[in-house]
């Protein structure tokens, strides 16, 4: 009997356990150490490495006993990035990168656990260089102009570099995660902010994440009608809206997304939850006039969850002149509405048109909304200094990451061989000699730690 009183007991603690990773602040938890995860790449670390480089050329030497040991080596670095042309790409040599290469192997450690908002921000840095006699002798922010002015700096990084063919996603992921919209005052950057991080988080398929996220600023929103929203506008091409209308289809777009977020979830609450998002949209997307693809994929997926194939079928005939989608979704779109001709509206919700396909296009849209922004002449409308610069830089680690992993092992050395070698051989057994010295420090270290 008393065996059978301690089963009991553990079957109960185990479902207890089981319910507990079920509950929102479980999952939400899951999702925060995926994004870590998700961060861990060479790709982040390099340019995570560029912007510490470029930041602590304006630090001083007091910031921690570690960046002490190393300011030689980003100053040199910064002088040779920040005098770099990205049109005359001979300025930074084979040479150059394998010597960049190996200070990077050495301070890798150290830019690994270094959070890089500990340095002046990158306007402040910028400052020192491209600033007049005035702006270069400024003292520096601290506390919460500091945090502000950089909150800003990664929130508009993290918009930008979505649509780069190199940085990408994985950079404005890293940039999104450095953005802590809850710092910044209630304005428009606020509430813009936390609606792409919303998405990004999304695209990432952190749902949880994206949903905490969504969920916030669309509380901010309610309570904030009255926010001038002029960046949104022109980032979402509304330049017809007024403030009211405009707060209304940014209303609109949390919803969406808290919807998606929503479908993606395993929990029953959850789907119920998201087709009361997908209805607000609606509702909202109508006050205002909206006519494009998301409103008529979510208007497909509420007929047919209502088992409504003629008006169904009616979306789904707009949804296929669009220009967003492949020949091969198309064709899904036809087959779909053959069967909802033929009555068989299971086949569809359940197997062509389900929520994977739903979402992107919603994401596909959003994408290619961001991709059509002039960022450039945006920022400079903005009055954001050192815009200009600010996009050498960006190009400049598109050429600096690509050429880092080029030049960063003696494999991927003789993969360029060719290329070397024709810039004459005594340059080619100097960038072996360079590379092998690195790769037996490395296993003498390994040596000595074993």
């Amino acid at each position: 009997m008393k065996h059978i009183h301690i089963l009991f007991v553990l079957v109960v603690l185990l479902l207890t356990s089981c319910s507990d990773e079920k509950t929102d602040e479980a999952l939400l938890q899951k999702d925060k150490e995926e994004l870590i995860e998700q961060l861990d790449s060479d790709k982040v670390l390099a340019y995570k490495f560029g912007k510490i480089c470029i930041r602590s050329s304006a630090a001083q030497n007091d910031v921690s006993p570690e960046f002490k040991e190393f300011k030689t080596k980003f100053d040199k670095i910064f002088n040779k990035v920040v005098s770099y042309d990205i049109e005359n790409s001979e300025e930074l040599s084979l040479m150059d990168y394998i010597s960049i290469y190996r200070d990077y192997r050495a301070m890798k450690s150290f830019v690994e656990e270094t959070d890089e908002d500990i340095f002046p921000t990158l306007t402040e840095a910028l400052t020192k260089v491209y600033g007049d006699s005035i702006t270069k002798t400024a003292p520096l922010l601290s506390n919460e102009e500091k945090i502000v002015m950089q909150n800003i700096e990664h929130a508009f990084l993290s918009a930008i570099v979505i649509a780069s063919r190199d940085l990408g996603k994985e950079i404005s992921l890293y940039e999104s995660s450095k953005t802590n919209p809850e710092l910044l005052p209630d304005s428009e950057i606020k509430t813009l902010m936390q609606y792409f991080r919303g998405f990004l988080f999304f695209e990432k398929k952190l749902y949880y994440l994206s949903e905490d996220e969504i969920s916030r600023n669309i509380v901010w929103l309610n309570n904030n009608p009255d926010t001038d929203l002029p960046l949104t506008r022109a980032i979402f091409q509304w330049r017809n809206l007024d403030n009211q209308k405009t707060h209304i289809g940014l209303h609109a777009l949390n919803h969406l997304f808290r919807g998606f977020d929503r479908l993606m979830m395993e929990r029953d609450i959850d789907q119920e939850r998201a087709l009361l998002d997908f209805e607000e949209f609606l509702n909202d997307a109508e006050k205002i006039g909206l006519d494009n693809e998301i409103i008529w994929s979510i208007e497909t997926y509420l007929h047919l969850k209502q088992e409504n194939s003629e008006k169904a079928i009616s979306s789904l005939e707009k949804l296929k002149s669009s220009i967003l989608l492949s020949k091969k979704e198309k064709e899904s779109i036809e087959e779909s509405i053959t069967y909802l001709k033929d009555r068989e509206p299971d086949k569809v919700l359940n197997g062509i048109y389900d929520k994977y396909f739903l979402s992107k296009i919603a994401t596909k849209y959003m994408i290619s909304i961001l991709a059509k922004v002039d960022w450039k002449k945006l920022m400079k409308e903005q009055n954001i200094p050192y815009t200009d610069e600010t996009f050498k830089i960006i190009d400049t680690f598109n050429n600096f990451i690509e050429n880092i992993d080029k030049y960063s092992s003696m494999e991927s050395l003789e993969n360029a061989g060719d290329e070397i070698k024709n810039q004459g051989s005594k340059l080619w057994d100097k960038a072996k000699g360079l590379l092998n010295d690195d790769e037996s420090e490395d296993e003498s270290k390994k040596e000595s730690d074993d």
